[in-house]
């Protein structure tokens, strides 16, 4: 017997989907199973799968594709679950199986770990990574509060903007796993920091639902704002909204001329999670297990 997976297309979904591929192996381990993905760096350290690049492939026959998961609208659709939960049960459908609720996961390997050890001891103070950029604006957090955020703590913390640092996909996810804090949006980083156990990740929402996007065990910040259709989930490569509502956007991501679901997070509320952490918390330290099934 043979499995063909597709991967989604983006890389947080990518990040999430990996619970599907832990599911898989676990009911299929004996059997060949292919994955294609575009991102296939991110899976490196998975046994049991034959890893293929969705750039370089010609298969368009897939036993599981995970690409349609967004047409799910899974920012508005009861009950509200997590992404890789409603990728699961996609993978149950086509497979016509009942599969393990898996969680996510990226393998680090242990030259990874060591390097991401001595890039942080680089920094002169804790290190926190920020995510500051996402693919659709009603995602990010306005310039200034960040600049607050990184001034509020000079002298105190040392900060780095994985959007903009240059380091690969996985480096990345090395350095998430052994800062101190993070702070992200509903971006790549939220699932990826979840997937490598980050501690004290922090995490900036708006148009996208708390249920959907983040993961036990990281703060997260989501407030409710007088507009009727948040959270939207309209972020460009999909429209997330429920369908009743797609005409009211005239194809932009916001009815609004500014995000007023971003700019409501207040930066004081962020400044104090992270002081509430203590500068000489463990870096490393056990997490507690979770129920992932939000």
């Amino acid at each position: 017997m043979s499995i063909i997976m597709r991967l989604p297309d983006s890389m947080g979904c990518t990040v999430a989907s990996t619970a599907v591929i832990k599911s898989v192996i676990e009911q299929y381990k004996n059997e060949d199973i292919k994955v294609i993905t575009p991102f296939p760096d991110l899976l490196i350290g998975f046994k049991c799968i034959e890893i293929i690049n969705g750039n370089e492939c010609g298969i368009d026959i897939f036993d599981v594709d995970l690409r349609e998961y967004t047409k799910r609208r899974p920012h508005n659709s009861l009950p509200f679950r997590s992404s890789y939960i409603h990728m699961i049960e996609m993978a149950e459908n086509q497979i016509n199986d009942q599969l393990k609720r898996m969680t996510p996961e990226i393998i680090l390997n242990e030259h990874e770990e060591e390097w991401a050890k001595k890039e942080i001891k680089k920094y002169p103070f804790p290190l926190i990574w920020i995510q500051s950029i996402s693919t659709s604006s009603n995602r990010l957090w306005p310039e200034e509060n960040w600049k607050e955020l990184k001034n509020t703590f000079l002298g105190i913390y040392s900060f780095i903007d994985l959007s903009t640092a240059g380091y690969s996909l996985r480096e990345s996810l090395a350095i998430a796993k052994y800062s101190f804090s993070g702070v992200c949006l509903d971006s790549f980083m939220v699932h990826g920091s979840a997937a490598v156990n980050a501690n004290n990740v922090l995490v900036i929402l708006g148009s996208s639902r708390p249920e959907c996007v983040t993961y036990p065990g990281q703060h997260v910040f989501y407030k409710n704002t007088e507009c009727n259709l948040q959270p939207c989930a309209m972020h460009g490569y999909f429209n997330g909204c429920k369908k009743e509502h797609e005409s009211l956007f005239y194809q932009k991501n916001c009815i609004y001329p500014q995000h007023k679901c971003m700019n409501s997070i207040s930066t004081k509320d962020v400044i104090e999670t992270i002081k509430s952490f203590g500068k000489h918390k463990l870096l490393n330290m056990v997490r507690k297990k979770y129920d992932y099934n939000l």
